[in-house]
């Protein structure tokens, strides 16, 4: 091995040792967190964790200032936390004292402090099913020393890119339940608990449109646990039945499985029955609805449950679960769950063509937060086409919301509108029948202009090879003498821009030629199609829509150049006959009938110049008909 070799392994194991020594040092300094938490049954009592703060600690973060050290304690310590500080042999011990009155006072002061929802469950149970207590959390004291770290980063620079695991380690954790000192794992559970209690509990929750509520309860134990109770088990089952409920037992694989069954009205009257039922006062089911501000047409449904299965659950023995089943419309889409307090052990979901179910398993009780995601529905929509003339068209879409649907959409959907519009579209809202409405009108000079403003607005873009909403047509080209007339396919297409929205009360069309006109309808297979005057009307639900139709009135010029060809025909023949007599002596005698024949005055002058209007009018009008010139 030569030279260079020799230094470079001895360079990586100086870097090694220090490495080491480091980390030993590391080891070392951090500070122990020990718990006492002391409880009775009522769960009012204290939690006390002290930490000692290392000579070396102390010295370089505070000067070996014990009066600096205290101040920082005390203003930095949270508002539910008595703090102090005190020097001991090894340093300086900090300790912070959690009082409370009761699981909930306690609860509220963990969540202060840890910023969430603890994961906390107590059990203290006196009955036929069991005898005894429970208490899990699903948090440490060194989650609660948060605090005291962002402290010290304010405090001290090196402090800066450390994590509570750098400085502070779990140390001896014990809980006096009652007088009795049981020593516990760094996240709390002790238990001590007699029980014939059931093995599991599912709560089948099913939503019914109509905001209805039907429940199954199914309390599932054991053939030994029953028949060591006998027929108590079954009195005290069959009590919980609510009015109107139905009770029912059955033997199924080696367990005895009670059911009970009820409906609820409402929110109120199942949280109420639920507790009835599970002999609590603890059960919560709420639902929050929200639009969606990426999809006006989309709406989230948060549903938070929590029940409390202690009564009958042992959740010390293992095994023990309690299921929440919870099923809506399948109109619904799953979108996630989750945990709110920690105690959420699994959970899928399932989509059949009546329902979407979501089934949790939880242990002990948790409270849990079910996210839907559901479409909003259009009460109606209304399309109409203004054909004003050939030159200006003026297109209107009116979107109708009720009360409860424009809460979802709140702007979301106007934005959206206001995103599609451009030059030539205006929006207008209002109420109609305690509806909210938005309309949009579009205006135009030519099909293919309406037809590419339409596309834009609906699809959000428009290619113009490619137009999803496409007007044809216009003025028939083919002249008719007694009949001016128009004739368009009006073909356009929501589905982009509906998505998964459904319109409830169909989308209604309309179709306007100018005043005058006849309108008609030359092909469509739509419902309550009808014609009045210039307008005609269909409706629908199908998000396409496509309607061809005509519009016709009288060619005045047209029948007026046939009534003059007519008469001026007719006067043109009768001056002719009546002036025969002058014909034929002008045509015999020449000049010479003129001289003795007086044709400018009286009788003669009148009919002479009918008969040259008459024949003039013939054939200006016969000139205008040849080369359709009306």
């Amino acid at each position: 091995m030569g030279a260079k070799d020799k230094k470079k392994w001895f360079l990586a194991g100086l870097i090694c040792l220090m490495m080491w020594l480091l980390c030993g040092c590391m080891g070392n300094n951090k500070m122990s967190i020990d718990t006492t938490l002391e409880v009775n049954s009522k769960f009012k009592g204290q939690r006390e964790m002290s930490a000692v703060v290392s000579e070396s600690v102390f010295r370089q973060a505070f000067n070996s200032d014990l009066e600096e050290l205290q101040q920082m304690v005390t203003e930095k310590c949270p508002s539910t936390l008595l703090c102090s500080a005190e020097e001991v042999n090894s340093g300086v011990r900090i300790t912070m004292t959690l009082e409370f009155a009761s699981l909930s006072d306690y609860t509220n002061k963990i969540g202060q402090i840890l910023g969430k929802t603890p994961g906390i469950y107590y059990d203290a149970s006196n009955s036929i099913f069991k005898d005894g207590y429970m208490l899990q959390e699903n948090f440490t004291s060194q989650d609660l020393f948060g605090w005291l770290l962002d402290a010290l980063k304010d405090k001290n620079s090196e402090f800066e890119d450390m994590e509570l695991t750098d400085i502070f380690q779990n140390g001896d954790t014990k809980v006096i339940y009652d007088g009795e000192s049981i020593e516990t794992e760094a996240m709390i559970h002790v238990e001590k608990m007699e029980s014939h209690a059931f093995d599991s509990l599912s709560v089948e929750m099913t939503m019914n449109d109509d905001g209805s509520y039907k429940v199954a309860v199914n309390f599932i134990v054991n053939q030994d646990t029953y028949y060591d109770m006998g027929d108590d088990m079954d009195r005290a089952i069959k009590k919980l039945t609510p009015d109107g409920g139905v009770y029912e037992v059955n033997n199924v694989n080696e367990q005895r499985v009670y059911t009970i069954g009820f409906s609820a009205y409402n929110t109120e009257t199942l949280i109420s029955q639920l507790n009835s039922v599970l002999q609590t006062k603890n059960c919560e089911f709420e639902v929050a609805e929200t639009g969606d501000e990426s999809d006006p047409f989309r709406a989230h449904k948060e549903i938070t449950i929590y029940l409390d299965g202690s009564y009958f659950l042992d959740f010390a023995k293992e095994g023990t679960e309690l299921v929440y089943l919870l099923k809506t419309s399948s109109e619904y889409s799953f979108n996630e769950c989750q945990s709110v307090t920690g105690f959420l052990k699994n959970y899928s979901f399932d989509n059949d063509d009546k329902y979407t179910s979501v089934y949790m398993t939880v242990g002990p009780s948790d409270k849990v937060q079910i996210s839907l995601t559901y479409a909003i529905d259009i009460q109606k929509i209304e399309i109409g086409t203004n054909v004003n003339s050939e030159t200006a068209l003026e297109r209107t879409l009116s979107f109708f919301f009720d009360a409860e649907q424009a809460t979802l959409t709140g702007e979301n959907f106007e934005s959206k509108l206001r995103a599609r519009m451009d030059e030539g579209m205006t929006l207008e809202t209002g109420e109609t029948n305690g509806m909210k409405v938005y309309t949009v009108r579009i205006q135009a000079d030519s099909p293919e202009d309406l037809s590419l403003k339409t596309t834009k607005f609906l699809d959000g873009s428009a290619n113009e090879e490619e137009l999803t909403s496409i007007l044809t047509g216009g003025k028939s080209r083919k002249k008719q003498l007694k009949i001016r007339s128009y004739a368009y396919e009006d073909h356009i297409n929501l589905e982009k821009f509906l998505g998964s929205a459904v319109v409830s009360d169909g989308i209604v069309y309309r179709m306007e030629y100018p005043k005058g006109y006849v309108a008609a309808f030359e092909e469509g297979g739509h419902a309550d199609m009808v014609t009045e005057g210039n307008t005609l009307t269909c409706t629908t639900r199908d998000p396409i829509i496509n309607v061809q139709s005509r519009g016709e009135t009288t060619n005045v010029a047209g029948v007026t150049q046939l009534v003059l060809w007519w008469v001026s025909l007719i006067l043109t023949f009768v001056t002719l006959v009546l002036n025969l007599k002058h014909i034929a002596g002008y045509i015999r005698y020449r000049e010479k009938y003129l001289l003795k024949t007086d044709l400018f005055h009286g009788r003669n002058q009148i009919l002479l110049t009918i008969g040259i209007v008459s024949l003039t009018v013939f054939v200006f009008t016969s000139l205008r008909l040849i080369f359709r010139v009306y």
